[in-house]
């Protein structure tokens, strides 16, 4: 296969860049929603467990997020050896040299952005209590910024048939003899 572009999440500076600039604008998008949420609906009623919910999932989110990194792969890539790491603020799920088909590894990357952000959402709205079900969700999005743009970067490219999971990112690679 051939190699389309290596996305090094841990060592690209410009990545990272681009990484912070996205989380930042979600999470400035999540402020101003709840703000307006909280507006309209003319507040929400703001006690200790609140403040201990919003805390604590914003805190659990973190782990488990990355937990459903690894029940996806194990689900999508069986017989990978899954590993989780931690590095300059980032924590990481790698199965480092699995090679997926870009659908499959767009499901990986997407999967704790989706199902995490629901689980954190879902039982905030069912109390009634929208601005903290937007802010958890937010938050947590805004966690998931390196793993939308990998999702991106690995969609976006056409010529992208399969993407490598590595120690620091992911290689997009080709399959296809007409690109080459």
């Amino acid at each position: 296969m051939r190699v389309i572009a290596d996305i090094d999440v841990l060592g690209d500076d410009a990545f990272q860049a681009r990484i912070a600039r996205l989380s930042l604008v979600l999470l400035g998008a999540t402020v101003l929603l709840a703000a307006l949420l909280g507006l309209a609906r003319g507040g929400e009623k703001i006690d200790v467990w609140w403040w201990v919910a919003l805390a604590a999932g914003t805190l659990v989110a973190l782990p488990v997020h990355e937990l459903v990194h690894g029940a996806a792969f194990k689900l999508l890539c069986p017989g990978c050896r899954v590993s989780f790491g931690f590095q300059d603020a980032f924590l990481y799920t790698r199965t480092e040299g699995a090679v997926l088909s870009r659908a499959r590894m767009a499901v990986v990357l997407l999967a704790p952005s989706v199902l995490v952000t629901l689980a954190l959402a879902l039982p905030a709205l069912a109390a009634s209590l929208p601005v903290l079900a937007t802010l958890l969700a937010g938050v947590h999005l805004s966690g998931c910024a390196g793993d939308l743009l990998m999702a991106t970067a690995a969609l976006r490219e056409r010529a992208c048939t399969h993407v490598r999971d590595t120690e620091t990112g992911v290689t997009l690679l080709s399959d296809r003899e007409e690109d080459e």
